[in-house]
């Protein structure tokens, strides 16, 4: 074809010569050398992109040995955790991403705690896999691995021996560095361990979420998990420091005992929430029943931040010890709204609703009885407010309450305003808890007079707190 085209541009008769050409040929010549062109461009582009991504893998895989040989060097082969890194080399951002596993006599792999409580195998050593990509990579490009073990300096177990393997991770299944943990005897258990001495001891949590008690004679263990720095985190039983008893320990065996560990929802309490007069005194022991969990949870003293596990539900709460039917040693359905029959008005009342954390926190109101009581004594220094014989329809408590206030805000006539969960009520004041008197039920906020009980001359110290709409 280029001969053809030569001859065409090139004629022998000079005649032909002085004739041009056509648009048809022309036409055609530029697409050769377009076609000449484009392969050269992407010929040189592929040659660039080849070149650096060579580059680019050469400074991976010097990355990959660093990190292997980091790995290497660390005394402590527990320590070596999993974790992901980022570097930036002549513009290009490197992403180191390194995990850490043990594998057990068994070939049991785990990143930390195995799948089973017992029967995983003596530690033997730890699996490190290193992969590095990079910004820019082609998606035909494989990342660049390096794999390793690691042995430990010195044996983890014995013959004699076995060893604890604690897993913390949160809700969501990340890892929880930093975590204290303790173990210790079972002193519940019919064959409980033995201290552990000092080597033997586990070291707070690594970035794995991972702590390991080594050379742990056999015996029956708790384990205990908390925060060194005080942080509220919590367990699905709301524990700030959850344990784990009747962990078994055997020769030459490794018990994994996982955690879920978390930072609190931080639930900011509204107490008496549709009480808007002047002060109002809580109980210095309140107590506020937390339902949505597992098992019903109460907090103690009206705390305004309640930090709770998260859920993604959230919680439903109740002023008072809220006990349902059936309870050993007696129900208390007085604090619940919800447990309250219409009234003759024809009126119910209902549990404030859940209320799930956004962001970590959450307000939650709740609702409370209010009554304005007049002191005995102006020289009394505490009210005492016990749950007595339900009155109006309250559906009563039979496991008794009793709730206590420091005297504080009170008027020039003796009288301070105090919250109570619903229920009814026989309250008193003095200047002790042995030395209480009967006083009077001097004003209410949305509730009603039970009977008069107690006193003299008509005194009235009994009250019933009402949920329930008067109209």
């Amino acid at each position: 074809m280029f001969q053809r085209l030569s001859a065409r541009l090139r004629p022998l008769d000079p005649e032909a010569r002085d004739a041009g050409l056509s648009i048809v040929e022309v036409v055609v010549a530029l697409l050769v050398f377009a076609i000449i062109t484009v392969g050269s461009i992407v010929a040189v582009g592929t040659t660039l992109t080849m070149s650096s991504d060579n580059r680019s893998r050469e400074v991976a895989a010097n990355l990959a040995s660093q990190a292997v040989d980091v790995a290497r060097s660390v005394t402590d082969v527990v320590a070596v955790a999993s974790r992901t890194t980022t570097t930036v080399v002549n513009g290009t951002t490197f992403t180191v991403a390194q995990t850490a596993a043990w594998i057990t006599t068994t070939g049991v792999d785990a990143t930390c705690t195995p799948a089973a409580a017992s029967g995983n195998g003596s530690l033997f050593y730890k699996r490190l896999q290193v992969s590095v990509t990079w910004s820019g990579m082609r998606s035909t490009t494989a990342p660049v691995r390096s794999d390793t073990i690691l042995a430990p300096n010195s044996r983890l177990n014995d013959q004699d021996t076995g060893t604890i393997v604690v897993g913390v991770k949160d809700t969501k299944g990340a890892p929880v560095p930093g975590v204290l943990v303790t173990v210790e005897p079972d002193s519940a258990s019919s064959a409980p361990g033995k201290a552990l001495t000092s080597g033997s001891k586990p070291a707070p949590t690594n970035a794995d979420g991972c702590s390991v008690a080594i050379k742990v004679l056999p015996g029956v263990y708790k384990v205990t998990i908390s925060r060194a720095d005080g942080a509220p985190y919590r367990d699905a039983r709301q524990q700030s420091a959850p344990v784990k008893t009747g962990i078994s320990v055997v020769k030459g065996d490794t018990a994994g005992v996982p955690f879920t560990y978390e930072l609190g929802d931080d639930f900011v309490l509204d107490y008496a929430s549709t009480y808007t007069g002047s002060t109002v005194a809580l109980p210095n022991d309140l107590k506020t029943t937390v339902l949505g969990g597992p098992e019903p949870y109460v907090l103690t003293g009206p705390d305004s931040d309640a930090y709770l596990f998260p859920l993604a539900t959230g919680y439903q709460m109740i002023a008072g010890t809220y006990l349902p039917a059936g309870t050993s040693g007696g129900s208390c359905l007085s604090p619940d709204p919800a447990a309250w029959p219409a009234n003759a008005k024809g009126k119910t009342a209902a549990r404030q609703p859940f209320v799930a954390a956004s962001d970590k926190t959450a307000a939650y109101p709740l609702p409370m009885g209010v009554t304005t009581i007049k002191l005995a004594s102006g020289s009394d220094t505490i009210v005492q407010a016990k749950s007595t014989t339900a009155l109006n329809g309250d559906p009563g408590c039979a496991a008794t309450q009793t709730y206590t206030f420091t005297v504080k805000n009170k008027t020039s006539a003796n009288e301070m305003t105090i919250a109570l969960p619903y229920g009814t009520w026989v309250i008193t004041s003095g200047t002790s808890t042995n030395n209480l008197r009967s006083l009077t039920i001097s004003g209410l906020v949305g509730s009603i007079i039970g009977a008069i009980f107690g006193g003299g001359g008509g005194v009235a110290n009994v009250v019933t707190l009402d949920p329930r709409p008067a109209s």
